[in-house]
């Protein structure tokens, strides 16, 4: 990698391989068609350069000019608004409080749960559980197209990445099962989907 420090007139993004606040953050990325850069961290050798940027290992970070940002809610949340076409956040108050609950229960709940569940390639019968009967709860949500909306949108970029690990994981919701894989397959068959998985991702 050139060095960093020639490279501040760009967009930076370092992300881990294989984490959900990474994922979620390419996903916007590409969604909205940035020109970024992505690097892709390995947290077991952390160059002098990166750690100068993320002194705390706090992954994802992004670089936009003097600007470093270190939690993924802040950076989707700064992007939908630095980069405002397509909007991914509605414009209506009372939509976008919704979303923004749905967003904090995602990031504060369910990233969390998968991460404690998530052990020796499977998951723990008690988390697989809960996220079956959390999907079940978002039925009326997602059955048209996408979280509340016509229009992909910040919530679906976050539930994208859950979503893509437990089907890896051979999860099955069996009630409302073409709901839940019609809305699946809307989000992965997406090309800014494709686009953000990284490798690790792929061979889930």
């Amino acid at each position: 990698m050139t060095s960093l420090a020639n490279r501040r007139s760009a967009i930076l993004l370092f992300s881990l391989p294989d984490c959900l606040h990474s994922h979620r953050t390419r996903l916007v990325i590409k969604e909205k068609e940035i020109s970024a850069e992505l690097h892709e961290v390995d947290i077991a050798n952390i160059t002098e350069e990166i750690k100068f940027i993320s002194p705390y290992d706090d992954f994802p970070t992004l670089v936009d000019r003097d600007l470093v940002l270190q939690n993924s809610r802040v950076i989707i949340e700064y992007l939908d608004e630095r980069f405002p076409h397509p909007p991914l956040l509605p414009v209506d108050p009372v939509a976008r409080a919704k979303f923004r609950l749905a967003l904090d229960r995602i990031e504060h709940t369910w990233y969390p749960e998968f991460d404690k569940a998530y052990k020796n390639g499977a998951l723990e019968d008690s988390f697989v559980d809960k996220i079956k009967s959390y999907f079940l709860e978002i039925i009326p949500l997602i059955t048209d197209s996408y979280f509340m909306s016509d229009d992909f949108g910040l919530v679906d970029c976050s539930l994208a990445p859950l979503l893509w690990r437990i089907k890896s994981l051979g999860v099955e919701i069996t009630e409302n099962k073409k709901i839940i894989d019609d809305y699946s397959d809307r989000i992965f068959n997406r090309e800014s989907f494709q686009a953000s998985l990284t490798e690790t991702e792929r061979d889930m």
